[in-house]
């Protein structure tokens, strides 16, 4: 009987202790993406642009990927700088759901120049 009590003990011990790792990783998880989206910024198209052309905006450590928050569903393209005289890498096309934060870009480096293409005037939050 008293064995049975240890391996209950243990195994309950062992169970709250996963639980808590899972629950470390959401919270990082979380707070992560709480430090991002507090750093986001306001954004309105000019010509389905942002920003207006001739500036850029440059990627910060704040956030791993760039985030948008559009008011309307609309397809989003990000462009980075290359160099001088160098064309523009742009990526692939993505979808923004109306009113949600989407990802235009994942896995960015810091410190690079960029701007987004919309494919209709929309206005809402950025994060990057």
């Amino acid at each position: 009987m008293r064995t049975r009590t240890k391996l209950t003990t243990v195994l309950a011990s062992g169970t709250l202790a996963a639980g808590l790792l899972v629950g470390g990783a959401s919270s990082a998880s979380a707070g992560t993406a709480q430090t991002c989206y507090g750093g986001a910024v306001d954004f309105s198209t000019t010509n389905k642009v942002w920003p207006a052309y001739p500036q850029w905006r440059t990627t910060s450590a704040r956030c791993a990927d760039v985030n948008v928050k559009a008011t309307v569903g609309a397809y989003v393209q990000a462009c980075f700088y290359q160099g001088a005289g160098e064309p523009h890498k742009c990526y692939a096309k993505r979808w923004l759901s109306q009113g949600v934060w989407d990802t235009a870009v994942t896995d960015v480096l810091n410190g690079k120049k960029f701007y987004l293409k919309f494919d209709r005037s929309t206005w809402g939050k950025v994060a990057y």
